[in-house]
């Protein structure tokens, strides 16, 4: 039997440790830290150890016996834990510091996506002292366009102004009070979704798609955050359209990513917009995302081990997905994202919990469970069509009755055309 590491602690980081404590050759699903929503499960244990700590986890690791570790957030990569897992011949799933630069780096992934001529929005780049050339380009440009903050904001460098003093601010805030480069980049119309991979070096193992929902209001509107909530898959993706992708996506950014000496191992996530003029892709991360993975995964019907053993082995590996669909919705506190409230007691019948994963909480020996930031947990709901599962994803957060939280109405909303009309509204202006 096989034990399992897990890097992380949120809602995703306990998709994944559910989803690994269901295979039929693992024993134990470690999570560092984990939460303490995730103990309800037998398999499941969380080691007080950080996702910065590497060298700790590397001990831990060895100590232990484990037979796979798996880097569920951004932060850790960025530091360059594979490198490290790899050095002492560890198994480790996710890519290397510089191959991850897919990430923390949008002009890097320009740069190559340029090189092997990967549809993309046109753009223009600017450093962090520029910001006043920054500002003549945005007013000479016009809205509608996006601002992307050059590395890692923890899902939140991204924003779509509504107008130019938005675009201003944002752009000051960016490169000024946090000194980051920014992207300023063309505004795209079309379908917009998530597809995920996972890589080694040229081995590319589809994993699915997804849409999530950013934005903290109804919608769509109110403040970017790390994601309000999911539904997967996406209705109208199939075969025709995922060899598309691979063909004239993935699989020139794997073979590129060898042939300039940095191979991709681990899970790419491919932001795409599908255009009237095809696919054209929005960003890369180089992890699984959140709230994705948690409508995602549970649709595997594969073993996770054997899906993380075929892509390590570069071996073949036929992933079939469960013909159903599922909605996620997220549960945050008030506040959120500017200034959640904290500790909000978290009272949940025991026959939710299994429609339910655990992303921001904490706990109190006198209090039991109690939220701990933005984003507390994540309400699921399967269904043989999408409005089924919306349908049963919204009977789980109805039924929970805790105070001083919000959740959005409109998650599994068929948004195809969204897009179209916000452009029309923002022209308008």
């Amino acid at each position: 039997m096989k034990s399992v590491l897990i890097i992380g602690s949120g809602g995703r980081e306990h998709a994944i440790a559910r989803s690994f404590s269901e295979s039929m050759t693992v024993e134990t699903v470690y999570v560092a830290p984990g939460n303490p929503g995730m103990l309800s499960n037998a398999k499941i244990e969380c080691v007080n150890i950080q996702v910065t700590e590497i060298e700790l986890l590397i001990e831990f690791a060895q100590i232990n016996h484990i037979d796979l570790t798996f880097v569920g957030p951004e932060q850790p990569l960025e530091l360059g834990i594979v490198d490290s897992f790899m050095e002492h011949n560890l198994a480790i799933v996710g890519p290397t510091k510089s191959a991850a630069q897919l990430e923390n780096s949008k002009n890097f992934a320009k740069d190559i996506m340029k090189q092997v001529d990967v549809k993309t929005a046109q753009y223009k780049f600017f450093e962090p002292k520029s910001y006043s050339s920054a500002k003549e380009y945005a007013q000479t440009l016009g809205l509608p366009f996006v601002i992307k903050a050059d590395g890692l904001m923890s899902g939140k460098g991204v924003v779509i102004p509504e107008t130019m003093d938005e675009a201003l601010t944002t752009l000051k805030d960016m490169m000024e009070t946090n000194n980051k480069p920014v992207l300023i980049e063309e505004f795209l119309i079309g379908s917009e979704f998530s597809h995920f991979s996972l890589i080694n070096g040229t081995h590319v193992i589809p994993l699915g798609t997804s849409c999530d929902y950013k934005r903290v209001a109804d919608g769509d509107q109110g403040l970017n955050t790390g994601g309000m909530g999911a539904f997967a898959p996406v209705p109208w993706f199939n075969e025709v359209e995922q060899k598309i992708v691979q063909s004239e996506i993935v699989q020139p950014i794997a073979d590129r990513m060898v042939e300039i000496g940095t191979p991709f191992t681990g899970v790419l996530y491919t932001g795409i917009i599908w255009t009237a003029d095809g696919p054209k892709v929005i960003e890369f991360n180089t992890r699984l995302g959140d709230p994705e993975t948690q409508v995602l995964l549970p649709l595997l019907e594969n073993d996770i081990y054997d899906v993380m053993e075929a892509h390590l082995n570069h071996s073949p590996i036929d992933i079939k997905f469960k013909n159903e669909f599922n909605v996620g919705v997220v549960l945050a506190a008030t506040g959120y994202p500017t200034t959640p409230m904290n500790h909000i007691p978290l009272n949940i019948a025991d026959d939710l919990t299994e429609h339910i994963l655990f992303a921001g909480i904490t706990e109190s020996p006198d209090s039991g469970l109690l939220s701990k930031g933005g984003r507390i947990l994540i309400g699921l709901g399967n269904g043989q069509s999408l409005e089924e599962a919306k349908i049963n994803a919204y009977k789980v957060m109805k039924n929970l009755d805790i105070k001083d939280t919000f959740y959005r109405e409109d998650i599994g909303l068929n948004r195809s055309n969204q897009y179209l009309e916000e452009v029309q509204e923002w022209q308008k202006k």
